[in-house]
C-alpha cells in the first residue's frame, strides 16, 4: 500500500484531473478530503444498512474494512445494489481521497523542507535571540563563534537563534546549521522579512554592520532600528556602530546597546547583552585612551590577593586585575581574595596618565 502512495505521488501533476483537487492550501485540501471522506463512509454505512439489511455497527464495520482494503470477510456485500454501491462510493470515492490525501500531505512535507532550507519558512519563535544582517567578509566564521558564544552563556545558552539575511539563499551553511541556527532569507530592513522572523516576540536583536570600517554602514543600521521601533519590537537592541559621532544617533532611534564591530571579538556582544554597561569598559581597554591595563614588573612574595588590592587601590594606583605567577609564569585573573600572590608581573587597570614607575609599586608592596 506504501508503495502505491508512493507511485501516486511521483505521477500526481502528471495528471489533469489533479487540478480539480483544492491542494494550493495544504490545511485546507486535506479539511476537504476528510470533510468528503467522512461523507463517503456514512453513505455506504447507510447503504449496507438498507440493501444489505446489516445492523448500523455491522454496516461501519464493513464500511471501515473495505475504504482501508483490509477485508476480514465476515461481511460483504451480497446484492447487487450493495456491490454496486461498494464500488462507487468505496473504491471510486474512499480509497480515491485518500490517496489525493496522502499526495498532497507528501507535497506538503517536500515543499515545507525545501522551503526551511532555502529560509522561506515562518518558524513562529518566541524569546528568541534574532541577528540581522552578517558581516561582508567571513561570515560564516563569525556567525559560529557568536553562536558558539551564546551557547556558552548562562543567560543565552537555551534560546534559538534565526538569522536574516539573503546571503544564505542556498540554504544555510553545515557549521551553523550543525549548532540549531535558522534563518529567514530576507533584507533586515525590509518590514516583511522583519515580521516573518517575528521581530516583535525576540528576545534580543542583534544589528550587525555590513562594514566594520565604513560608516556608511551606520545609515543602514539606523534605518533597521527604526524599523524594529517603528514595528512595536519590545525586546533588547543591540546596534553595532562604525562612527563614534553616530552613537547617540543610534541610542535615540532606540539602541539600548551600542558597540563597535570587533569582527576578531564576537564576544562582545554576548557580554553586552549579558552585562549591559561591560561593552563601555571593554572598549575603553581596547583604545589607547582613557584607562588601560598596565603591566609592572615587579616581585610579589607571600602576600594575599586581597591586601595586594587594597594596598594599590588605597594609594590611588589603580585595581589589580591579576598576575604572573613567578614558578610557572601563568597567567592569574581576578583570583580569590585568599591566594597567596608569588609573582613576578602584576596588571593594573590605570586611569590614563596615571600609571607609576615599577620602583614605586615594589616599595607600595614591600
Amino acid at each position: 500500500m506504501l508503495v502505491l502512495f508512493r507511485r501516486l505521488v511521483l505521477r500526481r501533476r502528471a495528471r489533469a484531473w489533479t487540478r480539480y483537487i483544492p491542494s494550493a492550501d495544504p490545511k485546507r485540501a486535506l479539511r476537504w478530503f476528510a470533510a468528503w471522506l467522512l461523507l463517503v463512509l456514512v453513505l455506504h454505512t447507510l447503504a449496507m444498512v438498507a440493501f444489505e439489511g446489516l445492523a448500523p455497527g455491522d454496516a461501519a464495520w464493513l464500511t471501515l474494512t473495505t475504504v482501508t482494503t483490509v477485508g476480514y470477510g465476515d461481511f460483504s456485500a451480497e446484492t447487487a445494489a450493495g456491490r454496486l454501491s461498494t464500488a462507487v462510493l468505496i473504491y471510486f470515492g474512499g480509497i480515491f481521497v485518500l490517496f489525493q490525501a496522502a499526495a498532497v500531505y507528501f507535497d506538503y512535507r517536500a515543499d515545507r523542507r525545501e522551503r526551511m532550507h532555502h529560509g522561506r519558512w515562518r518558524w513562529n519563535m518566541r524569546d528568541h535571540i534574532l541577528v540581522l544582517n552578517v558581516p561582508a567578509e567571513n561570515a560564516v566564521s563569525y556567525l559560529v563563534r557568536l553562536v558558539r558564544e551564546f551557547r556558552a552563556s548562562r543567560r543565552f545558552r537555551d534560546r534559538p537563534v534565526q538569522v536574516v539575511t539573503t546571503k544564505f539563499e542556498d540554504g544555510l551553511p553545515e557549521p551553523l546549521h550543525g549548532l540549531g541556527v535558522v534563518h529567514y532569507c530576507g533584507e533586515a530592513w525590509d518590514p516583511q522579512a522583519l515580521a516573518a522572523a517575528e521581530a516583535r516576540a525576540a528576545s534580543v536583536i542583534v544589528v550587525l554592520s555590513r562594514s566594520d570600517t565604513d560608516p556608511a554602514s551606520d545609515g543602514r543600521t539606523f534605518d533597521i532600528v527604526d524599523r524594529l521601533r517603528e514595528a512595536g519590537v519590545e525586546g533588547r537592541i543591540l546596534a553595532e556602530c562604525v562612527e563614534d559621532a553616530n552613537r547617540e544617533r543610534l541610542r535615540r532611534a532606540g539602541a539600548e546597546i551600542v558597540v563597535r564591530p570587533l569582527r576578531g571579538y564576537p564576544e562582545m556582544i554576548v557580554r553586552a547583552l549579558a552585562a549591559p554597561g561591560a561593552e563601555t569598559i571593554l572598549e575603553d581597554l581596547f583604545t589607547s585612551r582613557g584607562d588601560e591595563c598596565w603591566r609592572y614588573d615587579v616581585d610579589v612574595e607571600g602576600r594575599r590577593w586581597a591586601d595586594v588590592v587594597r594596598l594599590l587601590v588605597e594609594r590611588d594606583v589603580g585595581v589589580p586585575v591579576g598576575y604572573r605567577r613567578a614558578a610557572d609564569r601563568q597567567l592569574r585573573i581576578n583570583p580569590p581574595p585568599d591566594d597567596v600572590v608569588r609573582a613576578d608581573k602584576l596588571y593594573v587597570l590605570v586611569r590614563e596618565g596615571n600609571a607609576r614607575p615599577d620602583e614605586e609599586i615594589a616599595t607600595i608592596l614591600r
